[in-house]
């Protein structure tokens, strides 16, 4: 609610009563009680009335946001990976995740994570080059990822852990066990 409001009350010009009112108008059921408590409260321990929508903000945070609930964002943004999206969903998603977790870091450390969860071949391509600003990153990857739909290869939707299945890496001439999985690190030309 908060994104949108913010952005609704940038778009007009507002008194700070007026959008407390706003803001008031549109709580229903539990909310509208808890605000009269608010209200009530207040008013009885001699508090000046909430008068501004950035308090309402603070006072919904507290009683409606659990404890936990960046954590699990920004769990969430740790564990996320390409797997079956595109490389422009996989951007978005990340992206948000990121604004809802209030990150925010460096332009390097936001490239190594949006690496990281690219889908391995993919990731494999993109990350020889040099990249200046993200963007040019995420072009790449799309690039890569046509290029990888139009040869008709089916990318292998692991996000660098460790994959149950186990490749086909028979050469001409050699033969390689079948219990042989490469690790994170190693990429015989037969992937690449």
């Amino acid at each position: 609610m908060g994104e949108k409001v913010d952005w609704i009350f940038d778009s007009h010009s507002y008194s700070k009563q007026k959008k407390v009112k706003l803001v008031i108008n549109e709580f229903t059921k539990y909310a509208l009680i808890w605000w009269d408590q608010i209200v009530i409260s207040r008013r009885r321990n001699g508090e000046r009335p909430v008068q501004a929508w950035g308090e309402i903000k603070v006072l919904m945070r507290t009683r409606f946001v659990p404890n936990h609930y960046y954590r699990d964002l920004y769990l969430k943004l740790q564990g996320l990976n390409q797997g079956y999206k595109t490389v422009d969903e996989y951007h978005k998603e990340m992206e948000i995740a990121m604004i809802r977790a209030n990150v925010v870091e460096d332009r390097e450390a936001t490239m190594a994570r949006f690496l990281n969860g690219l889908n391995r071949d993919i990731a494999n391509v993109v990350e020889l080059q040099h990249y200046v600003e993200q963007e040019d990153m995420v072009h790449m990857a799309t690039k890569v990822e046509r290029q990888l739909r139009k040869g008709h290869v089916q990318p292998k939707f692991n996000s660098g852990s460790s994959s149950s299945c186990k490749p086909n890496l028979k050469r001409k001439g050699t033969v390689q066990p079948r219990s042989f999985v490469p690790s994170r690190t190693e990429t015989p030309k037969a992937l690449s």
